[in-house]
């Protein structure tokens, strides 16, 4: 039953891939429905023939995914609604922290999509063996280079790639090698990426929207018996890269993580356990690539220099009981953050934005699956999660009128506070599997999950929009005695295969208490009218997401994606924000032994359900076409090439934010063009060029 189940879920996860992922995991297929390389509900989407240097990109290809962009290397995981801090994001195996307090290094900007091996996703109710905090779901991208060999002998493996797209003067290169053997396995990454602000409707230009980022990777592996070692190391260095949906760009963005794994397959029991180090650095600036924000006719230019470091740990040992496996797990992390603010033309002007805030975590957890009838197979989870935060005394150089007087009121308010918290939060995960025949299988899952408050929403003391890149131009304080938000969930899926055709649909409920949003509160519009305060309000989110595909012919098949969610708030008639729209893609591939062709339908429904309070604007719905294929004329070489918004259609992505940048005058039709809706990208003609060995 359990390989039935294994099988149908391969299929549908067909429906996500690009051509060649789709090609590669099919020759997988006996191995994954006889082993259990892919877990039930487990999606897993390789990088295809697309254009973008962003990994995160990829999530658009999973049912019930986006991505919030800020940026063009800013991707935020989205999932059924939720985003940011709500999503376990894990980059091999590391719950990597973002160095900046409006995310502009979020975890998935930490493999470029050129050294990205497969983004893998737990599609719906994610187990709690799959992170800490998994309120909003659970994914993880995996880097290229990682493999043992076979056997004895050496082997030399490596990919060397390179691309160009017209739309920004995008130009890409990356080199992945590795050699390996049956015990031993080392390899070396490298990627460069660097483009323009891109274009959109014409010769129009989406000005402050060029990136430069450079990523290093090294690692080393032993094998021994039933022993398996391994040690990275991976680097990443943004450079000058726009960010015009938020108040600064990245001036820079850099640090490195090492981690150490150990496994051991024992006489009926397995142990894995890893370890890693954080310390990443960034600096941002409102004024080196944009004009400042005026004061009385003087600019007041602004830096943010950020710091976390932190580590990271997690052991889990499995066993088999009751006809089924049980894992007992511990893991944790620990993560330190600092953030000034200061002026460099006035040394006089400084302030502690963040200053020692710890975020510290512990959990421990049970999971047991297992087939419990002929037909039935249970997943039952319990974790408990211990949080506990803190922060040092802030303070602010600004002394002199109505602002100092602020300034000071609000930092001696935050001092006098009790800012050391502790929450223990209780998940509990319960589903079951059911597969009536070989072609259908239906799942029903019930889950509690939890998630503490960020460092910023706890301790933004001051009226800022360092807020976990919400985007959305308001100022926002934090709140020391948040509650931790309280999520009940429930989902209903069915995963129907015959022959080449698919279809899997899910619906799903999540009633959401004391959810963190920001709220106009007394204290709030004691500040200013303007100003939100992050508050615990009540909320829900339901929705459908499907995937489906069917062979046409024998060389012809249809694979499509469906995805709807609706936020609301329960406490107010007011509606959750940057909530994606109903959206769905379908591509028609024709495939021969040489050479592909795809044409592919991307389309987004019109977002009229925005959030007043956070004074979001309605979106139009849009189509958009793309045109794809590859060649291969041997068996290592292979050429991409494509175009993506091929009617070069003038759309705005709903998730994609608003322009801050005030020299962005392409951005809308009269002067000033801030707050209008940033603009998608244009027509882009794009090729990539791929030797394997």
């Amino acid at each position: 039953m359990t390989n039935r189940i294994a099988r149908s879920l391969f299929i549908a996860t067909a429906a996500s891939l690009p051509l060649q992922a789709l090609a590669e995991h099919t020759e997988l297929a006996p191995v994954l429905v006889e082993g259990e390389l892919l877990r039930p509900g487990l999606i897993s989407v390789n990088p295809g023939t697309e254009s973008s240097v962003d990994a995160a990109e990829l999530l658009k290809r999973i049912p019930g995914a986006n991505v919030n962009r800020n940026g063009p290397l800013t991707g935020i995981a989205q999932y059924r609604g939720m985003y940011g801090d709500r999503v376990n994001v894990m980059v091999d195996g590391v719950h990597v922290k973002a160095a900046g307090p409006n995310s502009m290094d979020p975890p998935l900007s930490h493999i470029p999509a050129g050294l990205a091996g497969s983004l893998e996703v737990y599609r719906g109710i994610a187990p709690v063996s799959s992170g800490l905090e998994t309120i909003g779901g659970s994914m993880v991208m995996k880097s290229s280079g990682h493999e043992f060999a076979s056997g004895s002998e050496v082997e030399s493996h490596g990919k060397l790639s390179a691309g160009y797209g017209d739309v920004d003067n995008s130009k890409r290169y990356s080199l992945v090698t590795s050699l390996a053997n049956d015990s031993q396995r080392g390899h070396l990454a490298w990627s460069g990426e660097k483009g323009d602000s891109y274009n959109f409707d014409g010769n129009n230009t989406n000005y402050n929207t060029q990136y430069d980022r450079d990523a290093y990777a090294l690692g080393y592996g032993f094998r021994a018996g039933d022993h398996e070692f391994g040690l990275d190391y991976s680097h990443n260095d943004t450079g000058h890269t726009g960010t015009p949906a938020l108040p600064m760009d990245i001036v820079y963005a850099r640090g490195g993580i090492i981690s150490g794994d150990y496994s051991f397959q024992g006489d009926g029991f397995d142990l894995d356990a890893k370890v890693s180090y954080q310390d990443s650095e960034h600096l941002m600036s409102n004024y080196l690539y944009r004009d400042a924000p005026m004061m009385m006719g003087n600019p007041m230019n602004r830096y943010a220099y950020t710091t976390v470091d932190g580590g990271s740990y997690s052991f889990a040992l499995t066993l088999p009981a009751y006809g089924g496996k049980m894992v007992f797990g511990l893991d944790g992390d620990q993560a330190n953050h600092d953030a000034d603010i200061y002026d460099p033309t006035n040394a006089m002007f400084h302030i502690t934005n963040y200053k020692g805030v710890e975020r510290d975590r512990v959990g421990f957890f049970t999971e047991w699956t297992g087939d419990i009838a002929s037909s039935f197979n249970l997943e039952a989870g319990a974790r408990v999660t211990q949080v506990s935060m803190d922060a040092d005394d802030v303070s602010s150089s600004v002394k002199m009128g109505m602002m100092g007087a602020l300034h000071q009121r609000l930092a001696a308010d935050f001092n006098a506070s009790d800012r050391s918290q502790d929450d223990t939060n209780i998940d509990l995960v319960l589903v079951l599997r059911q597969a009536l025949s070989d072609t259908v299988d239906f799942e029903y899952g019930l889950a509690r999950k939890t998630r503490s408050a960020s460092y910023q929403e706890r301790y933004l003391w001051l009226p800022l929009e360092s807020t976990g890149g919400l985007a959305d131009g308001r100022n926002y304080i934090g709140d020391v005695e948040l509650d931790p938000e309280v999520s009940y969930q429930a989902e209903f899926g069915v995963n129907w295969h015959q022959g080449g055709s698919y279809l899997t649909p899910r619906v799903f409920y999540h009633y959401v208490n004391d959810y963190i949003q920001g709220t106009p509160t007394a204290a709030a519009l004691a500040v200013n009218p303007q100003v939100l305060q992050f508050t615990n309000t009540d909320a829900k989110l339901y929705g459908i997401d499907a995937a489906m595909g069917m062979l046409i012919a024998e060389d012809w098949r249809l694979d499509g994606t469906l995805s709807y969610v609706r936020g609301k708030r329960r406490d107010t008639s007011d509606n959750l924000y940057r909530i994606a729209p109903l959206n769905g893609r379908v591509s028609v591939t024709y495939e021969r032994p040489t050479w592909s062709a795809q044409v592919e339908a991307v389309g987004y429904a019109s977002q009229d359900d925005v959030s007043e309070e956070n004074s979001e604007t309605k979106t139009g719905g849009y189509g958009l076409f793309n045109l794809r294929g590859e060649y291969l004329p041997t068996r290592q070489i292979s050429l991409a090439f494509g175009v993506e918004n091929f009617l070069d259609k003038k759309y705005e992505d709903h998730l994609g934010g608003y322009n801050r940048n005030n020299q962005n005058v392409d951005v809308g039709t009269t002067g000033g063009n801030q707050g209008n809706r940033l603009p998608g990208i244009g027509r882009n003609f794009y090729v990539t060029a791929n030797y394997e060995w």
